[in-house]
């Protein structure tokens, strides 16, 4: 079931309250693992819209896995994010507001692989990142990974 998609049926493009998580995975030389996304074009975190019934950590673990592969040995709870500033508007038409739990496995497993949700994956200096979707900028702001602007 896809619950965002479910909704738009009734509610069309119209900004929806969008519930999600994203994952921050660091590599040993502390380099951040982002997806280009296949929907925006641009670069972003791991993550994604919660489920009915799922926990924001069900949702982490979920998302990780379908768009990287890989899986958080465990996760920490790093932040939270909501509010205007969280407002987008996807090339498609559709509008939300994200209220996201920012997580980071703190321990991955498996191999890298992408999914039709991902043009490619890579790790990053944190010092040297790709043009970021406006979410993902907001959302590494927030933790403290990025200075605010």
């Amino acid at each position: 079931m896809n619950y965002i998609k479910s909704l738009r049926q009734y509610v069309g493009t119209s900004p929806i309250i969008a519930p999600g998580s994203a994952i921050i995975v660091l590599n040993e030389k502390n380099e951040i693992l982002l997806q280009l996304r296949s929907d925006t074009g641009d670069w972003g975190l791991p993550g994604g819209g919660m489920e009915i019934g799922d926990s924001f950590e069900e949702t982490a673990q979920k998302e990780l896995y379908e768009e990287t592969g890989l899986i958080a040995q465990e996760l920490k709870l790093v932040g939270l994010a909501s509010g205007k500033e969280l407002y987008y508007k996807f090339p498609h038409g559709d509008e939300i507001y994200n209220a996201t739990a920012i997580f980071k496995a703190t321990a991955v497993k498996g191999i890298l692989k992408q999914n039709e949700e991902s043009k490619d994956l890579k790790y990053f200096p944190l010092e040297k990142l790709p043009d970021l979707n406006y979410t993902t900028l907001k959302l590494l702001e927030n933790v403290g990974y990025i200075p605010t602007n």
